[in-house]
């Protein structure tokens, strides 16, 4: 017979980690440390934004590779939800292109 209890706090430690499999990134892994007080450049950040899109993106593929090669270590929640962040990030790096472009455009349409 299953314990009861044993099987809740296995179910609640799965939750708790797809939880902060969720969590969202922190924007202070977007902007590097500056020493000197000064404050990184516009480049910097973006560098580092799309390199943070670039491993979201390598890491779900690498975990669904493993899982489509039968690795059982990964389970399959974890390929989805990785999948899914790389979406995200896609779509935000997307949207902010977008934004960049419309911003750009504008600016050139200025008269002085």
């Amino acid at each position: 017979m299953i314990d009861p209890v044993a099987a809740m706090n296995a179910v609640l430690s799965e939750l708790k980690s797809l939880a902060g499999a969720a969590a969202a990134p922190s924007t202070a892994s977007l902007v590097p440390n500056v020493e000197g007080g000064s404050q990184p450049s516009f480049m910097d950040a973006l560098k580092n934004a799309l390199s943070s899109v670039d491993n979201t993106v390598a890491d779900a593929n690498t975990r669904a590779k493993a899982f489509a090669a039968g690795d059982n270590s990964i389970p399959l929640s974890d390929v989805m939800v990785s999948m899914e962040q790389a979406n995200l990030a896609l779509q935000m790096a997307s949207g902010v292109r977008d934004k960049v472009v419309a911003a750009y455009t504008n600016i050139m349409n200025m008269q002085v």
